[in-house]
C-alpha cells in the first residue's frame, strides 16, 4: 500500500472514531474538521440507508407505439402521375384522408385502371367517409384487390364501372360473368373478403368477389343496368364461390335497357351462401329486373329479403335454394 492510500485510510478511521462535540468545545478550525468528516462518512453510506427508502432500479424505457386504430394514409402522387393510383403492397390499417376526383373521357388515351389497387393480404381500407368519384369513362374501378382478408369499408365511390373488385388466385369474378360458361372444376381458397358500410352511386357493378367465406353486408347501392356487353346481362352485386353472406344491403336499379334483362344480385358456385334481409328497388318499370339470380349453386338461403323486381329469383338447372 502506497502512502497516499495509508493516510486516507488512517483519516477516515480518525475521523469514525472522533466523540462528538457540541458547538460551544469547539473552535473554528476544529468545526471545519468535524464538516467535513460528516462529508466524508456520507460518501461510505449506502444511499438507501441514508435516505431510509429501498433502493428501486430504473423504469425500463418502452417504445413508443401506434394507436390500435393509427393507419397508412394513401396519398395520390399527382406529379409522379398524371391518373389516380393508390398502392397497398403490403398488410396493413390504411385509410383516407381526402376526397379523390378524376375526370377521364373515353376519347382519351388508356382511360381505364384502378384508382386504390391492393396486392397483399390482411389489409383493412378505412374511407373515413371520403369518396373516389369518377366521371366521363366507366373503364376505371374504385378499388381493386388481390389477395386474402381484405376489409373495405365506410366511404363512397361514384361513377365507377365497377365500384370494388377482389379476388385470390386463380379465381377471378370475371370469369363469373353470366354470359361465361360453368367452369365445374374451380377450386376456391378462403379468401374471407368484407365490403360493408359502403355507398356506391350510378355504378355498373358495385361489388364484385371470389372466394370462399366472403362478405357484403350494409351497403347502400345505387346501380345504373344500361350497360350492354359480350359479359351478358349487367349485375348490381356478383358473388363467385361457396358461403358468402350478402346481408342488409340497399339495392336501387334502374335505367335496365329496354328488352335486356338485369340483376340486383348474382351468384355462380355459390354453395350454401346466405341472402337475408337485403332490400331491391327498382326506380322505373320492373320489366326485365331479377332480384337474385343462382348459377350452379346448391343449399342457397334466402331470409327476409324485400325484393321489387319483376321476377325474385331465377335458377339455372344446376341450382337450388334451402328450405
Amino acid at each position: 500500500m502506497n502512502s497516499k492510500h495509508a493516510i486516507s485510510v488512517a483519516t477516515i478511521l480518525l475521523i469514525t472514531v472522533m466523540p462528538r462535540v457540541s458547538a460551544e468545545e469547539i473552535g473554528g478550525g476544529q468545526l471545519v474538521w468535524l464538516l467535513l468528516s460528516e462529508g466524508i462518512k456520507q460518501q461510505f453510506r449506502p444511499l438507501a440507508a441514508a435516505s431510509g427508502q429501498e433502493t428501486r432500479a430504473a423504469p425500463a424505457v418502452v417504445s413508443a407505439q401506434k394507436a390500435p386504430n393509427a393507419c397508412e394514409v394513401l396519398q395520390w402522387d399527382r406529379e409522379a402521375f398524371g391518373k389516380p393510383s393508390m398502392s397497398i403492397f403490403r398488410p396493413g390499417k390504411y385509410c383516407l384522408d381526402q376526397d379523390y376526383e378524376f375526370n377521364c373521357s373515353i376519347f382519351d388515351h388508356g382511360c381505364g385502371g384502378k384508382m386504390i389497387e391492393i396486392r397483399a393480404s390482411n389489409v383493412d381500407l378505412d374511407f373515413r367517409g371520403h369518396t373516389l368519384r369518377l366521371s366521363g369513362t366507366r373503364g376505371y374501378s374504385g378499388v381493386w384487390g388481390f389477395g386474402q382478408n381484405i376489409r373495405v369499408h365506410n366511404g363512397r365511390i361514384e361513377g365507377a364501372g365497377a365500384g370494388i373488385m377482389l379476388m385470390n388466385r386463380n379465381n377471378s369474378p370475371q370469369v363469373a360473368y353470366p354470359a361465361m360458361l360453368i367452369n365445374e372444376k374451380d377450386v376456391f381458397t378462403e379468401t374471407n373478403f368484407v365490403v360493408e358500410n359502403m355507398q356506391f352511386s350510378n355504378v355498373v357493378t358495385a361489388v364484385m368477389m371470389a372466394g370462399i367465406g366472403n362478405q357484403i353486408r350494409d351497403n347502400q347501392i345505387d346501380a345504373t343496368l344500361s350497360a350492354k356487353t359480350t359479359s351478358g346481362p349487367p349485375f348490381a352485386l356478383l358473388s363467385y364461390g361457396p358461403s358468402a353472406r350478402i346481408e342488409r344491403n340497399t339495392l336501387r336499379l334502374h335505367d335496365l335497357t329496354p328488352g335486356s334483362n338485369g340483376y340486383a344480385i348474382y351468384l355462380r358456385s355459390a354453395d350454401g351462401t346466405v341472402v337475408e334481409g337485403n332490400t331491391v328497388h327498382v326506380d322505373d318499370t320492373p320489366n326485365g329486373t331479377i332480384g337474385v339470380g343462382l348459377s350452379n349453386s346448391k343449399g342457397v338461403s334466402l331470409r327476409r329479403n324485400r325484393i321489387d323486381t319483376e321476377k325474385s329469383t331465377e335458377l339455372d338447372g344446376r341450382s337450388n335454394m334451402q328450405q
